[in-house]
């Protein structure tokens, strides 16, 4: 895909940096006066040099485009400010949570080799959950998906910086969705605001600027999604049982105690994060501080690389100050999965919940289905009788009744409902030789992405003509994914800047 990539750096960064660099600018007009007060990104030429740390502090736009494609890895989050550690300025320092100014994006990283895994798909999820992508990359091992937002959201110290907080729980969301609805291969351990992939002519795949939401857009969706799980979590209750439960009887916690393979290197949660998590079961399970200290003195002088004491004390302290309870569960599963076995499972790291369990009686022995239930029936149907030259189907009613033990009345109630949500397509003929012309939206999708782009014109003119659908849905919106309107922000040769 053909991109302008000062578009795409000024849509994601959304004023977060300079436009020119602050001196020996070669693209700032005379005249041109910079707001102050702007911050810094972070730049890598390599992933080798990501790891080690080796990079550049970038504070304008023009920093980047001289460049030139050279830039591998970048922060598109941006920080307050950038240094170095050293006095030949190669490793940079600033790049910490609690020094972020403003949230841009989110990001999922989908980490796969699979060849039949297009990110077309990606596009489609996006879609159903209502939140489209404005950019996606290739990368060496998968793909990357951007979620732009339409302004930033500051990290203000008069909020307690708990934009951050908040922040974390959408993109935990967004990528729990991806991962559990989807079953796409996201790498749940990625920093949620850290490096990804640097847009270049090579790897970005698709690009709409217009496709960005408001952070309270994000929020509304989110705490709807925590709702549903509440909701989700009713069909099962739990008889409290008289045995105390402690993070420090689990089986993982005594696993990472005793590794001693484990490092502190960038780029993964190591020897840091650990000490933390199990200082963090010690003061959940009701040890006190001084307990907890000598445990983790003892597991830090068996470590090749241990921690000075005054990091592991403040660590300690920070895992005791009562903003947190207990051992997050997927950090656990992550860490151990790092550093003690790849292949263990959350059944081997988890002692079984105590106490009586009662569950809702599964379909299978239910005389009746609910309509929800049937719905998706009919949608993986669909997609599985549809491919990318045979986007839907032409049957009857009888015998989508048989094939997917339905009532006659059911089935209609479903037919609409999904057709209200914009979910299918349907047409009906009358007569003899009548019948049902079906298929779901995404299975349209899907065809339209994947077919070749000298056929995609006659494809559309299919689809729109089996539905009777004219220059609607089928021809707008699903060419716009396809070929995304360029009516994005048009820079001007004054926007540009750098440093």
């Amino acid at each position: 895909m053909t991109v302008e990539l000062d578009t795409v750096y000024s849509t994601i960064l959304q004023n977060g940096i300079r436009k020119f660099k602050y001196k020996n600018s070669r693209l700032k007009p005379f005249s041109f006066s910079e707001q102050t007060g702007k911050g810094a990104i972070f730049a890598y030429r390599s992933k080798e040099h990501m790891i080690e740390g080796i990079g550049l502090v970038i504070t304008s736009e023009e920093g980047i485009i001289e460049n030139n494609n050279r830039f591998s890895h970048w922060t598109p989050n941006v920080f307050r400010y950038g240094t170095y550690a050293d006095q030949g300025k190669m490793f940079t320092k600033g790049h910490s949570e609690n020094n972020l100014r403003q949230i841009n994006t989110f990001f999922v990283d989908f980490d796969t080799l699979d060849p039949n895994f297009d990110y077309g798909e990606i596009i489609l999820a996006s879609n159903e959950l209502g939140f489209m992508p404005t950019m996606v990359l290739r990368t060496t091992h998968g793909y990357q998906a951007f979620y732009v937002l339409d302004k930033p959201a500051y990290v203000t110290n008069k909020s307690n910086y708990k934009v951050i907080n908040v922040a974390k729980m959408i993109s935990n969301n967004l990528r729990n969705k991806l991962a559990n609805d989807y079953r796409f291969p996201v790498d749940a351990n990625a920093n949620h605001f850290g490096i990804t992939r640097m847009p270049n002519e090579e790897d970005v795949l698709f690009f709409e600027p217009q496709y960005r939401y408001s952070f309270k857009e994000w929020i509304n969706w989110s705490m709807k999604v925590d709702a549903d799980k509440k909701i989700e979590n009713k069909n099962v209750f739990v008889l409290p049982s008289n045995q105390e439960f402690r993070q420090v009887d689990e089986p993982w916690f005594q696993l990472l105690l005793r590794s001693k393979k484990i490092q502190g290197e960038k780029g993964v949660y190591g020897r840091n994060n650990v000490i933390f998590t199990l200082s963090l079961a010690y003061y959940s399970s009701g040890y006190a501080m001084e307990e907890c200290e000598l445990t983790m003195l003892e597991f830090n002088d068996r470590l090749a690389n241990p921690l000075a004491d005054r990091e592991l004390t403040r660590i300690i302290r920070s895992a005791y100050s009562g903003k947190y309870q207990a051992a997050h569960r997927e950090k656990v599963i992550v860490l151990c999965q790092e550093w003690v076995d790849t292949n263990l499972s959350e059944e081997q790291l988890f002692n079984k919940k105590r106490g009586w369990w009662k569950f809702k009686k599964e379909r299978a022995v239910r005389k009746y289905s609910h309509s929800h239930e049937w719905a998706a029936d009919l949608l993986a149907y669909l997609n599985k009788q549809s491919y990318t030259y045979k986007p839907y189907i032409v049957s009857t009613k009888k015998e989508l009744r048989e094939e997917l033990k339905i009532p006659e009345r059911s089935l209609d109630k479903v037919l609409n409902k999904l057709k209200e949500e914009n979910k299918i397509h349907f047409r009906i003929r009358a007569g003899r030789n009548g019948g049902i012309t079906l298929a779901s939206v995404h299975g349209l999708m899907r065809t339209i992405i994947r077919v070749k782009k000298e056929a995609q014109e006659a494809y559309i003119h299919a689809i729109t003509e089996a539905f009777g659908l004219g220059r609607t849905f089928v021809h707008e919106t699903l060419k716009q994914l396809v070929e995304p309107p360029k009516t994005a922000v048009q820079m001007e040769f004054l926007q540009l800047d750098s440093g």
